[in-house]
């Protein structure tokens, strides 16, 4: 499935959300940054099913809007007048949005790529002064990160059905090395981002999911929480030679 697939395909879903919820969107990809503006449906008889169901659902403008943007590598929104929309819908929304900005952004540099538009003097060149001025620049590294500000795993991950998105092969075991590293790594830091598995082990979010969910069957770590966040869990330092499968059965 290509970049554009993709991205049509996510686009197809924000559409029906958009009517089932009566809004309207705008995605738009001719600017930096890309923007996506969410608005109710300006209609006469939409915002009279809005009043009426303002008791259940809350009020919303009919002039309100919320405006999704991703600049710099952050994702930020800001509401215009009186928006209220529910938690689940939201992030429905916002995972489509990080969605179609990625699957954009890939489509857009392959046909710039294979129609050759960029040449050696057009291609864009990173200024070393700007690379290197670390004054305002903090890397989301975990030396630096602190705990409320890694990312979580349902922001990685979270599908905009609300389920993860799961490589189709088969569950990793105990004595894996990317699992025994990972155990490694999760144990040091007594954290068990994705983020951190996808820098340390310079892997994709994909597999940094894969592996974490043996390492979840394995009770090393805990379960998603309410905040996106996975626990590790307490453990016995192993003797010299013990398996990682040793350990989860005495902790079982």
């Amino acid at each position: 499935m290509s970049e554009i697939s993709k991205y049509e395909a996510y686009k197809k879903k924000l559409q029906g959300i958009c009517d089932e919820n009566n809004l309207v969107y705008r995605f738009r990809q001719d600017q930096y940054p890309i923007t996506l503006t969410i608005k109710p449906i300006a209609g006469v008889e939409e915002q009279m099913t809005m009043l009426e169901e303002a008791d259940d659902k809350g009020f919303t403008s009919p002039d309100a809007a919320i405006v999704f943007t991703i600049k710099d590598g952050v994702l930020t929104y800001k509401t215009h007048k009186t928006f209220t929309i529910g938690d689940a819908l939201f992030s429905k929304i916002k995972n489509l949005f990080k969605n179609m900005h990625y699957f954009w952004l890939q489509f857009f540099f392959r046909d710039l790529m294979e129609k050759q538009v960029l040449t050696a003097r057009t291609m864009p060149v990173i200024d070393e002064d700007d690379a290197n001025d670390k004054d305002d620049l903090k890397l989301p590294d975990e030396e630096h990160l602190e705990d409320d500000q890694e990312l979580s795993e349902t922001d990685l991950l979270e599908d905009t059905d609300g389920e993860a998105e799961e490589p189709d092969e088969a569950d990793l075991e105990a004595d894996d090395p990317k699992v025994q590293e990972a155990a490694r790594i999760v144990r040091t830091e007594n954290k068990a981002p994705l983020s951190l598995l996808q820098r340390r082990m310079n892997i994709g979010r994909a597999e940094a999911y894969r592996i974490m969910t043996a390492l979840e069957k394995l009770q090393i770590v805990g379960p998603i929480g309410e905040n996106g966040i996975r626990e590790v869990l307490p453990y016995d330092e192993p003797d010299d030679g013990q398996s990682l499968d040793a350990n989860a059965e005495t902790e079982g």
